[in-house]
């Protein structure tokens, strides 16, 4: 829910969008969009990062965001709810088809001074926070955009890359990670670059926290700056947290990989499917020790602590799936087109579509089918 910028709509009930897959740039969270998705908790994330230029402001813009989502829930009262604990979300999916909406907030940058600021937003309903996002700041190093998008956006950090300096954690970084902890707030480590993220998980493995990825991807398909290694994700997973796909196949083209990449239809859900499957490989793989049993032997409750899940913006930054079907494609019409194979991942109501494909190739859903219960827990392992 990235508001602060006119170029975007307001989201949610504003106007329709174009309906296309390439839909950079253009604001994609339309209600009647929404309603057909079938996601029952959403994550509305506020930001400031790169707007505010002083505390007050990015306090301000925050909270008008936060504002916004409520107004749009109170004036939707009957498919929608704002849940300011995991237990009046439980209350809420349990006794109703409402979406539950939750607070987040997506880049820390003038919004974490001190322990009195992560209060301040526990008790405005903030379940998460996003500590780092698109530039180097007070926090942490961030995870470079690619080509010239990266200079343009954060020059900072750019220029220390180019010069081999570390881009890390910085002492502020890391108390916010223990204070926003604290204040029962989960720290989102998307966006951070390498350096950083291995600082943050010193951090929250000397301070029993659990760590979560939102929005990410695996180095060993996809080599940038925005992807963690195997071997972080394996430690996510041993410290208690949990490791969510970015779900743009834009995104997680494969690039310069280390494992054997199968042929796929690049960029459309296959992709997706292709780094889903292996991050589930991972830490499946690794269930004796994050668990002392194998996969194949774990519990039910077992499992949901090793499930995967998947986040994305819809707000126009990323384009999403590419159709698979059709002239120029990589196959031919289908017989029974369904609209994700002609338009690919055009909105978020499109989203059931999307997973029935993946169903039908086989795919595994049920770590994904897992990963709202797991937030709701670590949410509530946080407040406690």
């Amino acid at each position: 829910m990235h508001i602060p910028w006119g170029f975007f709509a307001r989201g949610l009930t504003d106007r329709t969008p174009a309906v296309s897959w390439r839909h950079t740039f253009t604001q994609t969270m339309y209600e009647p969009y929404l309603a057909r998705s079938g996601v029952r908790i959403f994550l509305a994330a506020a930001m400031a990062a790169e707007a505010a230029t002083s505390p007050a402001q990015a306090r301000r813009l925050i909270l008008d965001q936060l504002a916004f989502v409520e107004a749009f829930a109170a004036a939707h009262s009957d498919r929608y709810a704002v849940a300011r604990t995991p237990e009046e979300a439980r209350t809420i999916l349990a006794t109703t088809d409402k979406m539950v909406i939750v607070h987040s907030i997506e880049g820390g940058h003038l919004l974490l001074a001190d322990e009195a600021d992560a209060r301040f937003w526990a008790d405005a309903g903030v379940a998460l926070v996003t500590l780092v996002h698109l530039r180097d700041d007070e926090l942490g190093g961030s995870a470079l955009l690619p080509d010239f998008k990266g200079p343009l956006i954060n020059p900072v950090g750019t220029r220390s890359k180019r010069r081999g300096e570390r881009r890390g954690l910085t002492e502020r970084g890391k108390a916010a990670i223990v204070e926003l902890a604290d204040a029962g707030i989960l720290v989102d480590f998307s966006h951070m670059s390498h350096d950083t993220v291995e600082d943050a998980l010193a951090v929250t493995g000397a301070h029993g926290i659990a760590p979560v990825i939102t929005h990410g991807s695996l180095s060993s398909i996809r080599d940038s700056d925005f992807a963690i290694t195997e071997a972080q994700l394996v430690e996510i997973y041993r410290q208690g947290g949990i490791f969510a796909l970015g779900l743009s196949a834009e995104k997680l083209i494969p690039l310069n990989p280390t494992v054997d990449v199968p042929e796929h239809c690049v960029g459309t859900l296959d992709t997706f499917a292709l780094h889903y499957e292996r991050a589930n490989t991972v830490v499946q793989g690794n269930a004796a020790a994050l668990l002392g049993v194998p996969w194949e032997e774990a519990s039910s409750s077992q499992r949901t602590a090793l499930s995967v899940g998947w986040s994305s913006d819809w707000n126009g930054w990323l384009a999403h799936s590419r159709p698979k079907h059709g002239p120029g494609r990589c196959l031919p019409n289908r017989e029974d087109p369904l609209e994700i194979d002609t338009l690919g991942l055009a909105h978020p109501g499109l989203l059931p579509q999307h997973w029935q494909r993946l169903e039908e190739a086989e795919v595994d859903l049920d770590p994904m089918l897992r990963s709202a219960e797991r937030f709701l827990q670590l949410w509530a392992q946080a407040r406690r």
